[in-house]
């Protein structure tokens, strides 16, 4: 007796080691975006597997990285019933996210409650869940109010998400303060985004542009290039501010002059766009007939660049 349950056991626990190396093969697969060989190997642990839950998981992530929202729901789902975790509730939620996206808006009306029931199980078990607490602010910021919507809601979660986190939440609060065209703030959480990581400011620089706050824009990118005389990408938004606000315009030409002598590294502004550049400063100052010849000449390096056949059309009018 004694050795039949010894044999028992010994071959639960080899099948168990198995099934934990299937499992993890598959994670390896998945984690190398290999997912038709992954899938193979996650659809065969059974439910009788205490890695059953996993397996469907990652079958749940792999089909909502292929898109397949409703194949990633069903598989979600059954990770949830199999186990209960945080982070399950809030794949599950993402996966309900993406395919109210495809569906018509009566149809949304009944699936976006499941969207934030999902996170909100998330956070039940684990409150400080940084995903669900991100998934919440974009459902609260997106929906109408009538399925739950709300950004003083949205805002909230932003705002939790800055204690545990703040450079996501000051990125969640920028996206907040965008939705509700509340510009100001959206550039104070930026501000508050760029103290903690310098990475950003050359984005703060493009959303003081976009905001029409060039002063600010032309000093920050000014002082990046005066940091660091190698940032040619700071150097042409020197000229690029100086053109899209009409000031400063001498410190515009020289720096957009001084571009047009670097090789242009890749994916960098072009020269067709630093002559449209220069163009644009030349007209604001009145030298018309020098912003056509650059426009002309920003037009023969990239006959595709509408500013420059617009800028030309008014200056030879």
């Amino acid at each position: 007796m004694k050795k039949v349950t010894f044999l028992v056991l010994f071959i639960s626990v080899l099948t168990n080691s198995i099934i934990a190396q299937k499992l993890e093969q598959a994670i390896t697969l998945f984690e190398k975006e290999q997912y038709k060989q992954a899938s193979e190997l996650l659809e065969s642990i059974s439910k009788s597997s205490k890695d059953y839950a996993k397996a469907q998981y990652y079958l749940g992530r792999i089909t909502f990285n292929q898109e397949d929202y409703s194949e990633s729901i069903d598989y979600l789902k059954e990770a949830v019933e199999y186990e209960e975790s945080a982070e399950n509730y809030t794949w599950l939620g993402n996966a309900y996210g993406r395919y109210t996206q495809n569906i018509g808006k009566l149809r949304q009306g009944v699936v976006a409650p499941k969207i934030k029931r999902n996170y909100e199980k998330a956070l039940a078990i684990d409150p400080n869940k940084i995903d669900a607490l991100d998934g919440l602010m974009e459902f609260y910021s997106q929906a109408p109010s009538m399925v739950g919507g709300s950004m003083d809601k949205a805002e909230e979660m932003a705002k939790r998400i800055v204690v545990l986190d703040k450079i996501r939440g000051y990125t969640a609060l920028i996206t907040v303060y965008q939705r509700q065209e509340k510009s100001d703030l959206a550039i104070e959480a930026f501000e508050q985004l760029a103290a903690l990581d310098s990475r950003y400011n050359f984005n703060l620089g493009v959303f003081y542009q976009n905001n029409q706050k060039f002063e600010k824009a032309f000093n920050l990118y000014d002082k990046m290039y005066q940091d660091d005389p190698t940032n040619t990408l700071a150097l042409y938004q020197i000229g690029k501010t100086s053109a899209m606000w009409g000031e400063k315009s001498s410190e515009g030409i020289q720096a957009l002059e001084k571009y047009l002598t670097i090789e242009v590294r890749e994916n960098q502004p072009s020269y067709a766009g630093a002559n449209m550049r220069l163009a644009m400063i030349y007209e604001n100052q009145g030298n018309l007939q020098k912003a056509a010849v650059l426009y002309k000449k920003a037009i023969d390096e990239d006959p595709s660049i509408e500013l420059a056949i617009a800028g030309l059309k008014r200056v030879s009018k």
